[in-house]
């Protein structure tokens, strides 16, 4: 593909839609292939049931009907809608709402977090019919000024533009039967102007007449046989149909760039009016077509010959098909050198008015896509007043596989009744960059608003693992990382493998599968644990996996080798595991410096992945990772002091170390002369520092009172007065040490405060730090009292992990702490032991920067399993006129193309509470059981509880003055609209109702009695 264009060229980056006895996109496809004719034909038998009298029926009555399955179905509550509001939604709206969603999920886009602006331009088919029914319907539950917008097309794009959080243009296209087509003209005219950066768009037409067909009259658009029959000499014009198709467009250098996963390139579109130069108003003109066609071509810089096929308007009429042909061949300079194949898919569906021009985009995007032509349908003799000698075309009647030396290009026609007519020039996407992603283990997550959902999307991503072949399993992942929004109910695995993850996924105890709901954590705090918990090759498998840790380790290694002569990455990762390598490890010496590093290695590699502390604690030497992090040491001197201290601490007088199940106050009364509290983990656990003989003392007395008490295996007694005979020389090394005002807050060990700028910039502080008590729980106190936060053990193990635990009384906002590293003891890949923890997090609601987890090996984006609604029936079909007396619009009345598949599975429940995160709490009093009652009504949720807002569950002002009404109704006070919105949970309302009826009572009571006051 020439460079030279890509500046104006529109990639589409997704689809979806729905059409008759098709699904989606897919089994569209598949039915094309197939060369199905999705129009259905009513037996005599269906025609009775359906209330059609075939006695009394016209003789030139066509039963046929072009409809989708399942029109009533709608799942409201995942774009927060109530029953009432969605019963009187305009069913086309209804279908673009999850469309739009699913096209934009097709295109890996989340709405929630998206930094640009996405526009949406779309075609809505009029529907007085509905517009007339929700006038009659009388649904009192919908603010009359709500319901017009509901109902009316008009609001159909800013509906969804509020709910998705859309922020670019948002427009409503009407040209008749080039609509969609004319939609997608705008959007590309936006996407160059950068207006958007990306653009949805498309149509929808749904029937909401209660018809079984239709009668057939000479000359006008109606098929006499119900076949639509393009460019043939039997044909006699369209069948009506239904259907809506949703594109989602890029600029393709964007897309590129994006790795997205582009169908086909737009290369042009362009629009134009027939003016008066034709023979009537509705008749199409040769002159309009050419010029509109012949303009895309300059537009797109190509030339007719390089176009293999065209999706034509082929509406089968006697007039329009020949002035098609004819104009089409003037485009193409009448030449005869080249063939080019045509179709129409109105030959398998019928005629989808408003969204007839994208569903010929869908197809012709993906004949270019799979590089395969389908058949156009009834064509056996050609229209005698088509001349298909005088131009390259002829009509593709079979499957054709479709390839040639360069790029693969079609056009695709739209022409509205009123002379508007839509050309689009398409093209082959370009080869993009090759995912070479060759990671050991890979994260799939999903998620849903309900468990019901969850489920059936974990079915379907078993389904595309074991059926599509091609599809890598990075790309995958990285699809699902990066290109879904997050919702309440949440799933992930980490697998090896496509197998290994159908493996996981068919388990019968679905272990491997880890489940959660998502929380709402904001802020993060690091643990950096001291010495003593490491352990031989630990982090060994994500040294060998990741790149960053890999880096970060390394520049230790090299800095340590640079001033010890050691060679530590020996001494972490050796050869074999014998005593000698676990004694190397766990001297003194080696151990101060490697656990650092190994540590500040982890904690780099989070940040880089974009998961930043906002606070650090450090437990002992760990103070100097957390320091390093905050910026008072540099790399190069935490690295110096710890090599020194460690050597120090080494020559200092041998001790032991026990750690104790008691609070420090009860301890006490047990210690001796020869041992002090070194550390206080937690209320109820602390370590005992001293002489050896001490410690043996202290133990001793311990066991015998069954206090439960273990040795820790270390030979010197840090935090002790032990380590008084080293503080003078410590304080020496900082002489050449540049301190530092931290930059992120450090809870001190020495205080168990956050660290002051004094404090942190004073050599003393320092000093006293490796004498004094390391006050660790008084920090983690501290910590545990600031909300939304997540607790990030960055050493090796679940040392602190364990004492975050022991914190159950203080943990007031129920905090979680994950331990990054394994546990030596945990037969467990780190690798895969890193991914699940990232998947936690994001239980917790912190993500991770995906992109620069994969850094230079980026997957591609792919068209992954899309969200499964879980849907409720509505009605769809109705004669307003017949219905005058109708009181409630929520009884489904069956009627052609009404009728649920038998294989899928639609559920009609109220919403319960599982889209809710507030806590439930019954009502006790009347009146709260009474507004409880009236709220469920009228919201359609199970379970309102008295502490649930009003506008927590989706009330607004339109909706608080139906509300009212009904409030006021049902008490007979008067309630005033400022009070609802102050009082606006059922506890709050209901005393003010109570107080206002207690009002009323004594009103009554002194108006009935005989004593007057005069004051």
């Amino acid at each position: 593909m020439k460079n030279t264009s890509i500046k104006k060229d529109i990639a589409i980056i997704g689809m979806s839609g729905k059409f008759p006895k098709s699904e989606n996109i897919e089994q569209f496809w598949k039915n094309l292939q197939e060369g199905r004719e999705m129009i259905h034909f009513y037996s005599d038998e269906e025609l009775k049931e359906l209330g059609v009298n075939i006695k009394e029926k016209d003789t030139n009555f066509v039963g046929a009907a072009s409809r989708i399955d399942n029109a009533e179905c709608f799942d409201y509550q995942f774009f927060g809608y109530t029953k009432n509001e969605a019963e009187i939604m305009d069913p086309q709206t209804r279908l673009l709402h999850e469309h739009i969603w699913l096209a934009l999920e097709d295109s890996g886009t989340k709405t929630t977090d998206y930094g640009g602006k996405i526009g949406l331009y779309t075609a809505v088919n009029d529907n007085f019919n509905w517009r007339l029914h929700a006038k009659v319907s009388n649904n009192n539950k919908v603010n009359p000024f709500y319901a017009n917008q509901l109902a009316n097309r008009s609001f159909a794009n800013t509906l969804i533009s509020y709910k998705l959080n859309l922020k670019g243009p948002s427009l409503i296209v009407d040209t008749a039967c080039s609509s969609s087509l004319a939609a997608v003209h705008l959007a590309c005219r936006n996407l160059l102007l950068k207006e958007c950066s990306i653009a949805v768009t498309g149509g929808v037409k749904i029937l909401t007449r209660k018809e079984t067909g239709y009668n057939y009259e000479e000359g006008m658009i109606y098929s006499k046989d119900g076949h639509c029959r393009a460019f043939d000499d039997s044909s006699s014009g369209i069948v009506n149909g239904e259907g809506v198709g949703i594109v989602v467009l890029k600029r393709l250098e964007d897309a590129l760039k994006d790795r997205d996963n582009i169908y086909s390139v737009i290369r042009a579109t362009a629009l134009n009016n027939d003016g008066n130069r034709k023979v009537g108003y509705t008749a199409p003109s040769v002159q309009g077509q050419y010029e509109c066609i012949n303009l895309a071509h300059r537009m797109a810089d190509v030339t007719p010959e390089s176009i293999g096929y065209i999706e034509t308007h082929g509406t089968a009429t006697k007039l329009g098909d020949p002035i098609e042909i004819e104009a089409l061949n003037k485009a193409f300079n009448y030449d005869t050198n080249h063939s080019c194949a045509i179709g129409s898919v109105k030959t398998n569906i019928g005629h989808l008015d408003s969204a007839a021009g994208i569903a010929g985009l869908i197809k012709a995007t993906m004949s270019i896509h799979q590089k395969s032509i389908p058949e156009s349908l009834h064509f056996e003799t050609p229209n005698q007043q088509i001349n298909f000698k005088k131009g390259p075309f002829f009509v593709n009647t079979k499957l054709t596989d479709w390839k040639t030396e360069s790029p693969l290009r079609a056009g695709v026609s739209a022409f509205g009744i009123g002379g508007n007519n839509v050309h689009v020039v398409l093209e082959e996407a370009p080869e993009r960059a090759v995912s070479e992603t060759s990671n050991p283990y890979y994260l799939l997550r999903y998620s849903a608003k309900s468990q019901w959902s969850l489920d059936k999307f974990q079915e379907n991503l078993k389904t595309f693992l074991a059926t599509k072949e091609d599809s890598k399993l990075s790309d995958l992942a990285y699809t699902l990382q990066t290109g879904r929004d997050h919702f309440k109910y949440s799933r992930f695995l980490v697998c090896e493998s496509k197998d290994d993850a159908i493996k996981i996924l068919e388990s019968e105890d679905q272990e491997g599968i880890f489940s959660g709901k998502l929380k709402n954590a904001q802020k993060i705090t690091f643990m950096c644990s001291g010495s003593g918990s490491q352990y031989l090759n630990m982090g060994k498998d994500l040294y060998r996996d990741n790149q960053f840790f890999r880096e970060f380790i390394d520049k230790g290694f090299a800095f340590l080798e640079k001033e010890t002569g050691k060679d530590y990455a020996a001494i972490l990762f050796p050869e074999s595991d014998t005593k000698k390598q676990t004694l190397d490890i766990n001297e003194n010496m080696h151990t101060q410096p490697l656990v650092f590093v190994f540590e500040y290695a982890i904690a780099k590699t989070l940040m880089q992945l974009g998961l930043n502390p906002d606070y650090l604690i450090g437990h002992s030497t760990g103070e100097y990772v957390a320091a390093c992090l905050s910026g008072i040491f540099t790399f190069e001197a935490a690295l110096s002091l710890l090599i020194k201290r460690g050597e120090l601490m080494s020559a200092a007088p041998k001790g032991g170390m026990l750690s104790v199940g008691l609070s420090k106050e009860k301890l006490t009364a047990y210690l001796n002369s020869q041992v002090s509290i070194a550390v206080i983990n937690s209320p109820e656990s602390c370590v005992v520092s001293g002489t050896i003989e001490g410690i043996d003392q202290l133990k001793d007395l311990l066991e015998e009172k069954d206090i439960a008490c273990s040795r820790i295996r270390v030979s010197l007694a840090g935090h002790s007065f032990l380590m008084d005979s080293i503080l003078e020389e410590f304080k020496e090394v900082f002489s050449n040490i540049t301190l530092s005002e931290p930059k992120i807050p450090i809870l001190s060990n020495y205080t168990g405060e956050i660290l002051t700028n004094e404090e942190a910039t004073s050599v003393s502080y320092w000093v006293n730090h490796l004498r004094n008590t390391v006050q660790f729980s008084n920090g983690l106190q501290q910590l545990l009292a600031i909300k939304n936060m997540v607790f990030l053990e960055i050493g090796p193990g679940n040392v602190l992990t364990s004492v975050f635990k022991q914190h159950s009384e203080e943990n007031i906002h129920e905090h979680i702490a994950l331990n990054m590293v394994r546990h030596p003891s945990q037969e467990i890949n780190d690798t895969r032991f890193f991914l699940q923890r990232l998947g936690e997090l994001w239980f917790q609601g912190i993500d991770v920067n995906w992109e620069n987890y994969y850094g230079d090996h980026l997957p591609n984006k792919i068209s992954a399993p899309a969200y499964v609604f879980h849907k409720t029936k509505f009605l769809v079909r109705v004669n307003p006129l017949d219905n005058l007396d109708v009181t409630s619009m929520g009884t489904v009345q069956y009627n052609v193309g009404d009728t649920l598949k038998e294989d899928e599975e639609i559920y009609e429940e109220d919403a319960d509470r599982e889209l809710m995160n507030n806590p439930y709490k019954e009502p006790s009093t009347a009146t709260e059981k009474e507004l409880v009652e009236i709220w469920q009504d009228f919201f359609s949720i199970n379970k309102i509880g008295i502490l649930d807002d009003f506008f927590a569950l989706g009330g607004n002002s339109l909706k608080g003055v139906t509300m009212l009404k009904l409030i006021q109704r049902t008490f007979e006070i008067d309630i005033k609209i400022k009070d609802f919105y102050k009082k606006s949970t059922i506890k709050g309302l209901a005393a003010e109702i109570d107080l206002a009826l207690k009002f009323v009572t004594v009103q009554e009571e002194e108006n009935t009695s005989k004593t007057v006051i005069t004051i």
